[in-house]
């Protein structure tokens, strides 16, 4: 028997962590369930000013600079930060745990690693060593994806397959906070794109009607070019 419950079901704060929850264990997002954050969000701005829930003013201020850095504003579009994905980021750690210890400990990490290369937090440092920071996680986290390809490699083989034992790697010194780019550039981008102004870009970029939508490959694609550290 199954448990699933319909989300049509749910009260407004139960159908909100029951997204919160899905994200950290299928790892994606319908449309559906990414527009009733933004439902939430924009109603609870028309009220007044959105009250973040679950950061610090200081990550707050980190979460809506990443916004506006992985997605920018452009000639068709307003950045990330307009289309309020620091709010449904916010929304849904408020909602999960889990999601709220990725970000807390992310931006704590990304801070201490800005204070040691520049002596600045992220959000005090100067533009270009923001996005230095963030190549290195890009560069970081390539070099990663290869090295799991390589060692994939390596068990396929039937005479290479223990190589990787005898092999002494130097640790990345930028793997902790690799995860936590993946994790804020998704979350980053699926606001975006499930935005009112996300669909109004996606509508530019490929013009036409989607019945089921997760985020495409071709809008992750595109979004990520807008980046200076695509």
């Amino acid at each position: 028997m199954s448990n699933f419950v319909p989300l049509e079901t749910l009260d407004r704060r139960s159908l909100l962590r029951t997204i919160a929850l899905g994200l950290t264990t299928l790892g994606t997002l319908d449309v559906a369930a990414a527009q009733h954050v933004h439902s939430e969000t924009a109603a609870e701005k028309a009220k007044g000013p959105y009250k973040v829930k679950t950061f610090t003013a200081g990550e707050y201020k980190t979460l809506q600079r990443l916004a506006v850095l992985i997605v920018p504003a452009d000639s068709v579009s307003g950045s990330a930060l307009d289309a309020g994905a620091p709010e449904f980021i916010d929304t849904l750690a408020s909602q999960n745990e889990k999601i709220a210890d990725i970000f807390h400990g992310g931006l704590a990490w990304l801070d201490a690693e800005m204070r040691k290369r520049y002596n600045a937090t992220f959000v005090a440092a100067k533009p270009e060593q923001q996005t230095q920071m963030l190549d290195a996680l890009v560069e970081a986290g390539r070099e990663l994806a290869e090295r799991q390809s390589e060692e994939l490699v390596y068990q396929k083989s039937p005479i290479y397959k223990d190589f990787t034992g005898y092999t002494v790697r130097r640790a990345n010194e930028l793997g902790a906070g690799v995860a936590f780019f993946d994790w804020v550039r998704k979350m980053t981008v699926d606001a975006f794109y499930t935005s009112p102004i996300g669909f109004k870009d996606l509508n530019y970029i490929g013009n036409r009607a989607l019945s089921r939508y997760t985020v495409p490959a071709e809008a992750m694609e595109y979004a990520l070019k807008r980046s200076p550290f695509a």
